[in-house]
């Protein structure tokens, strides 16, 4: 399998592409990092040896593409190519000019597919390109076959004159980056050749980057055209994928409108604020030694799987699927933590959580850009146990509606049934916490501004539940 190696200035941008490259891999040990000078003081650099070094380690029959940010980056992996003692290794290396997040991105989606290294880099390379037309822009890459990476309109000759299934979309948020990637790594294995068309616009079946181009919406139709020994093969595959809605949770649909009726529920919701925003905790009044550090991490991780279990019984195994994911996030922030050789763990910890988050946020995918409250949630549940912070409080039986500038998963699971409803500042609709509020049948409003961070506990308000306005009642 194709090794991955990002190089880059600093180390906390090589490890927080590394971390959200883990989470589309299959493979996540695949994905390498040599990023950084060894200067405590001012670690922004590139090192030749440290590169050397990442492809030792990183050695393996099928290959190693190297990804990197610029400048120095470029030169220092040319040289570290070129210290190698072993010719068929540096063979098997190549450096790509791809931009480094989305192409270490589409690449580890590929390499964990099992594609050669040909493959692999061609995907890093044309990883750009989604964004472009998401804005609208031309795109100069180069694709396959070499005439432009945007996917092309049909008739086609490049079509193949196989046979082909047809199925309607039905994923509520169409064909975004989590299915592509499931039927990406579905129809790799096949030696068919698979092109999937979307209205006028055509895309290899087995490349993410050409299937993000579809931008393939719920509703759409999609047909997927195969070519070779194992083309059946791969036409039920596809539609057995989207009949599972490619691993997305099913959608029911608005449906048809049959009647209108008056509700019995209150167009209103009226009840005393309650203000608790996300803690943050200064890691500089805070020291936490290897040991101390690894026991809040256990902790952390026991309370998690104690919490899927609970939210999985009461709303349902997607709930919580939300706290295996954690789970699995709070693994390799922690191993990407102890990886330092430091005297305090705590901003160390902070530093890596902060730089995955930033990564994640600046993704153009709305449902990828919210999982960056994932890791703030993760951070500061840790550091919460370092300072040995004790939790909030909430209102045990008056009805109340909680007011914050952002909620976290965490705190959104453990909302009790007095807690009418979340109103915040901020917040996201594609969050966890939304999603978990939603499943508890909890009016969630987000987006609402610092007006409502005026607020004080015990002030009564009302919210219009269909508008989502918010008064202040005298």
């Amino acid at each position: 399998m194709i090794h991955l190696i990002l190089v880059s200035h600093h180390p906390d941008i090589a490890r927080g592409i590394a971390a959200l490259a883990a989470q589309m891999s299959a493979a996540p040990e695949t994905i390498h990092t040599a990023a950084g000078i060894d200067d405590a003081d001012n670690p922004v650099g590139t090192d030749a040896v440290r590169i050397m070094q990442a492809l030792l380690e990183a050695d393996n029959p099928d290959g190693i593409l190297i990804l990197v940010d610029l400048g120095s980056a470029i030169l220092s992996a040319q040289t570290a190519l070129d210290l190698l003692d072993d010719p068929a290794l540096t063979a098997r290396c190549r450096i790509s000019a791809a931009p480094l997040v989305e192409g270490a991105i589409s690449a580890a989606v590929a390499a964990s597919s099992g594609a050669d290294l040909e493959t692999v880099a061609r995907e890093a390379t044309q990883a750009l390109a989604a964004k472009q037309a998401s804005l609208g822009e031309e795109n100069p890459l180069p694709c396959a076959a070499g005439e432009g990476a945007r996917v092309k309109t049909v008739p086609d000759d490049n079509i193949p004159s196989g046979d082909s299934t047809t199925i309607t979309l039905t994923n509520r948020d169409g064909l975004h980056a989590r299915p592509a990637a499931r039927l990406v790594a579905a129809l790799t294995p096949y030696r068919a050749r698979l092109i999937l068309t979307c209205g006028d616009k055509q895309a290899d079946g087995k490349s993410l980057n050409q299937l993000a181009l579809l931008q393939a919406r719920h509703g759409d139709r999609l047909t997927l055209h195969a070519d070779g020994d194992d083309a059946a093969a791969a036409l039920q595959t596809f539609r057995e994928l989207a009949a599972a809605n490619f691993g997305d949770p099913p959608d029911s649909g608005d449906g048809h409108l049959l009647a209108r009726a008056t509700p019995a529920t209150a167009a209103t919701i009226r009840a005393a604020v309650w203000r608790c925003d996300p803690p943050q905790h200064d890691t500089r009044t805070l020291h936490a030694d290897r040991a101390a550090f690894s026991e809040a991490v256990t902790a952390v991780a026991a309370r998690l799987e104690t919490l899927q279990n609970k939210i999985t019984a009461r709303l349902g195994a997607d709930a919580g699927d939300i706290f295996a994911t954690h789970a699995q996030l709070l693994a390799e922030l922690t191993e990407a933590t102890l990886a330092h050789d430091a005297a305090n763990y705590a901003p160390v910890w902070q530093e890596e959580t902060a730089q995955a988050a930033v990564a994640l946020a600046a993704l153009p995918d709305p449902y990828l850009r919210a999982r960056a409250a994932d890791i703030h949630d993760l951070a500061q549940q840790v550091l919460a146990l370092l300072a040995d912070a004790p939790e909030a409080t909430m209102p045990d039986n008056a009805p109340f509606i909680l007011v914050a500038r952002d909620l976290y998963p965490l705190r959104a699971a453990t909302l009790p049934a007095n807690c009418l409803a979340v109103v915040l500042a901020d917040g996201d609709p594609h969050s966890h916490a939304a999603l978990l509020c939603q499943a508890a049948q909890r009016p969630y409003y987000s987006g609402a501004g610092d007006a409502v961070l005026a607020l004080t506990d015990g002030e009564h308000i009302q919210i219009t539940r269909a508008s989502g306005e918010i008064r202040r009642l005298p």
